[in-house]
């Protein structure tokens, strides 16, 4: 009872600073543009904070400790290499971005698509996947949280009561706040997650039964040497071969700007200079954060757990919290969770006030007139909505945290060729980009079928690389032929 008492009380001193912070950092402004992209006066400093804390999720604390658990060193290179190409795409996505959404009042991704391309078709389009691909990847927010305190308490906090725990906290500084509340409490909440992650690693380490940095490496190497390097004939399930190293590379720089929490975070910089720095301050910094998860979960194996967790992928996930059972006292166990609760809530507030703006500004204005003076009270109403839908689906998870992620990014990484062709090809039809966002997303229902009735994608489809690799050089194809075809119809008639 002392054990489940510590646990609570550290967690409500964190609920309540994050609260605190996110009520202080609310605008005086009542306006719907302020509620939804902070009035776009967001310094260099606070976006790149907001942008790299929303960015890290459940995905980034439990996932890439599972999936390092599992397949070793080279799941590093998959994210270092990709991550330090996202500095490329905010350059070439965040600035034009930001500067239509100031020179033309663009507040939501699917209002600048549609916008720019003249077809509100289109927009709703972009709208609907962004939506439908976003809400799997919410879930993993509450999921984290479930996980997190059901093992660290021993079970006296249930998976579900974690989960609403961090919903109801979210809630409730996101609809008294909105975009500016969030970038406030992504500050905070960014900085307390890696200080704690930072000093966690550390610890973990000077721990006498680990040793050392050196012991557990020779450690490691004496008895899972394939978690360094594998022969590529001795490859196995949980591996990742080159073509996949690639893919992801190639998957993680396309689809990071098109999740709807990052797009809109591109409006509410100040200036271009914030962008900028945005794009330096990324792959620099957050390459070098991206390790301590995984270091956490490679060397995960030196430790004896159940030998049957590596073919567990559901419960691979678990290995940060319980490494933290294992080799931390309970208050630092409590510590630790609170900065993974902290990369939780950061992703599912901004992905929550992304979806409402979202339905608010592009969905519900196809059905019925919305006053502007109404916007803002209905973006507070579907941003509860949201959240309940996300605790909902995070009740009963279909798959492991990194499955789930990476089937949202394969989803979301078929809007990227319509996005640049929106913003730097001036010869793009809309017609053309509905039928390439169409022609990817039934290639990535077909995968994610196939994954669910136990079928494999054929090999001749993929040759050996992530099924998103193809669909996204499909979905380029499509819409350059597509406009080609579209062009030369039109010249034939006017002729």
């Amino acid at each position: 009872m002392n054990d489940l008492i510590t646990i609570v009380i550290i967690l409500t001193i964190y609920l309540v600073i994050s609260i605190g912070i996110g009520l202080y950092g609310r605008s005086k402004e009542d306006s719907a543009e302020d509620y939804f992209v902070a009035s776009r006066k967001i310094n260099p400093w606070i976006l790149f904070c907001t942008l790299a804390a929303t960015n890290f999720s459940a995905f980034f604390f439990l996932g890439f400790a599972g999936a390092s658990y599992r397949g070793g060193w080279s799941f590093y290179s998959i994210m270092a290499m990709g991550t330090s190409l996202v500095g490329l795409s905010i350059l070439l996505l965040g600035i034009p971005i930001h500067k239509l959404g100031k020179e033309k009042g663009y507040v939501t991704p699917p209002e600048l698509i549609a916008g720019e391309t003249n077809s509100k078709h289109l927009g709703w389009l972009y709208g609907i996947v962004l939506v439908v691909f976003t809400l799997p990847y919410l879930a993993t927010q509450p999921m984290g949280a479930g996980i997190l305190l059901e093992t660290l308490s021993g079970g006296e906090i249930t998976y579900f009561t974690g989960a609403l725990l961090l919903t109801c906290v979210m809630i409730i500084y996101l609809v008294l706040g909105g975009m500016k509340s969030s970038a406030m409490t992504d500050v905070f909440q960014g900085i307390l997650m890696f200080s704690i992650l930072i000093i966690f690693v550390i610890g973990f380490f000077i721990h006498e039964d680990i040793g050392g940095f050196s012991e557990a490496g020779q450690s490691l190497w004496d008895n899972k040497p394939e978690k360094f390097l594998r022969e590529e004939s001795k490859l196995g399930p949980n591996d990742f071969t080159w073509k996949l190293l690639l893919s992801y590379t190639i998957l993680w720089p396309i689809t990071v700007p098109m999740f709807p929490q990052l797009f809109s975070r591109f409006y509410i910089a100040k200036d271009d200079k914030a962008i900028r720095t945005a794009a330096w301050l990324y792959p620099t910094v957050v390459p070098i954060l991206f390790l301590f998860p995984v270091i956490i979960g490679v060397y995960g194996n030196i430790i004896d757990f159940d030998p049957t967790l590596v073919d567990q992928k559901s419960e691979s996930d678990n290995i940060l919290p319980l490494i933290l059972t294992e080799y931390a006292p309970l208050w630092a166990g409590a510590i630790v969770c609170i900065g993974a609760i902290a990369a939780f809530m950061s992703t599912a507030d901004s992905q929550i006030l992304a979806m409402s703006s979202i339905i608010t500004k592009d969905g519900l204005p196809a059905f019925t007139e919305v006053k502007e003076e109404n916007e803002k009270q209905i973006g507070r109403f579907l941003i509860i909505i949201l959240a309940i839908i996300g605790l909902m689906l995070a009740y009963d998870p279909p798959d492991t945290i990194f499955d789930i992620v990476s089937q949202a990014f394969a989803g979301l990484s078929v809007l990227f060729p319509t996005t640049v062709a929106v913003l730097y090809w001036k010869r793009v039809k809309a017609n053309s980009c509905i039928i390439s966002i169409i022609v990817g997303e039934i290639l990535v229902g077909w995968s994610y079928w196939s994954a669910k009735t136990g079928n494999t994608i054929p090999d001749w489809f993929t040759q050996g690389f992530h099924f998103s690799t193809p669909v996204i050089l499909i979905t380029i194809l499509t819409l350059w032929i597509s406009t080609e075809i579209e062009e030369r119809l039109a010249n034939n008639s006017s002729s």
